[in-house]
Formats: C-alpha cells, structure tokens, sequence
C-alpha cells in the first residue's frame, strides 16, 4: 500500500499497474547432474527425471495461487519431470484458493519438498508444510505466523477532508449487502473477527495435518509465532537446515527410490 497508494492518489494507475507486473512467478526445471542449467517446464528436450523449481516470492496474490495449482498439475503430467521443489521466500498474503493450492501439493503423486531461502509465513507456511520434506537454507531464515488478519483502510474521511462527498446508497431489501464492510466503517469489528476467527481455525487445522501434530490453540505456533529456522527444526515445524541443492537431490533420490519400488510391485 505504501508503495501503490501515491501512484492511485496523483492519478498514475499506469504506474500502479507496471509496479505489480514486475512481480511474475517463475517456474523452471533443472536436471542431476547440471543443477546450474535451467529449462522451461514444457521443453521438448526436458531430460528425463527432471526436477521441476518453482519459485514463490514476496507478497501470495490470488492470481498467484491460481498459477501454482496449474504449474503444479503441469509438473504432474509432465513424463519427464520425477518430482517438484517449491522455492519460498514471502510473508503470506492472499488466502483465497490457499486451501485449493494446498490441496494439489499434498495430492501430488511425484514427491515434493520445500525450500526456506528467506522466510515462509502465513500463507506460504501453509503451502509450504504440505511438502513431504521441508528445507531451510539458513538458522535465520524465518517460519511460521500461522492464523489469520486483515487490514481495513477507511478513505471517506480524508475524502471528506479534501471536498469529496463519497456515499454508499443501498435500497431496504439490501440491507445485509457488505454488511462487514459497513460495520468496520462504524468502528464495529466483530462481524470480520467472526470471519476471521473461522479461517483461522480452518488453517490452524490444515497446518497441524501438515505437521501431524494435535491441534492445540494454546500453542505458541497456532497463536501466530514467527520462529527462526534452527528454532522451527527443533520443535519439528520444519525438517532441516540445507540448501537448494540438497532440496533437490532429497527429490530425486525419493523419485529414484519409488521407481526401483514400482519395478519390483
């Protein structure tokens, strides 16, 4: 908001919008034992047990989600990709379609893990968790903030300020229409904390599936704490410290291993 709202206030949409499109997700694919060359998921010449990268960064827009549930599906189609690794580095965002995401990685019948670049908070911990292996490339990258929050900004006052009359006119038999929006206008909170407090418990739930924990409200980790790495391995929330490398090679080697287990069934 910081960096959009001058842009919106002086009239410069264009710039707004130029602003979000430099944020593109990226997935690539990357072979053993030539980690360093990339090639696109739908490449013809996409070498057999190809792993596929896909990179999650800063804020999780909608559109976003969307994106990973298809890059996914094309990760599992695809013959000659053996497995995924989700690259993570973001604060959460969006939790529209999260679940739906969520669901595709934890379906997935090639095996997939996570890696930790930088933090993997909210949203991304959910998605992140339903990895079957989880990696962090530093003890000081953070995870964790599970539960739920949003943010109201009222403009009509400072419209009010600078001479605009703002009004929001509703006939009598539409009285319950954007009754949560109305009521934050009002100073009234409780109708988005009901809200809020739904899929709060909905996530807290999902995540301690993830972890194959009880979930215990009273929990530091289902209270929204945020946990360094080494902090998070220990109490299990995470599996290791290790790189992208090693993220990689734990696919691969799990891949291998179901295929020397199908020739023997």
């Amino acid at each position: 908001m910081a960096l959009l709202t001058p842009c919106i206030m002086a009239g410069n949409l264009q710039g707004a919008d130029d602003f979000l499109q430099q944020k593109k997700p990226v997935a690539k694919a990357v072979a053993a034992p030539y980690l360093a060359h990339y090639w696109e998921l739908d490449d013809i010449n996409l070498p057999d047990n190809a792993i596929a990268v896909i990179s999650l960064t800063g804020m999780l827009f909608a559109w976003e989600t969307d994106w990973l549930i298809k890059t996914i599906q094309a990760a599992e189609s695809n013959p000659a990709v053996c497995g995924i690794v989700l690259v993570i580095d973001g604060p959460g965002g969006h939790a529209t379609r999260v679940d739906v995401a969520a669901t595709a990685i934890k379906e997935a019948t090639k095996p997939v893990a996570t890696i930790v670049t930088g933090s993997m908070c909210s949203a991304h911990f959910w998605l992140g968790t339903c990895a079957d292996r989880v990696f962090a490339v530093s003890p000081m990258c953070s995870v964790g903030s599970v539960g739920a929050m949003c943010e109201f900004i009222g403009m009509k006052k400072y419209f009010e300020n600078i001479g605009i009359d703002v009004r929001d006119i509703y006939p009598d038999v539409s009285d319950l229409k954007n009754e949560e929006f109305r009521a934050l206008e009002n100073g009234d909170e409780s109708l988005t904390k009901k809200r809020l407090e739904k899929l709060a418990k909905l996530f807290c739930e999902a995540v301690a599936d993830n972890l194959g924990v009880a979930y215990d409200p009273t929990l530091e980790l289902f209270r929204g704490r945020v946990f360094m790495a080494d902090e998070a391995v220990a109490a299990g929330y995470i599996d290791q410290i290790g790189t992208v490398t090693d993220a990689i090679s734990w696919v691969l080697a799990q891949a291998t291993s179901r295929q020397a287990a199908q020739l023997y069934n």
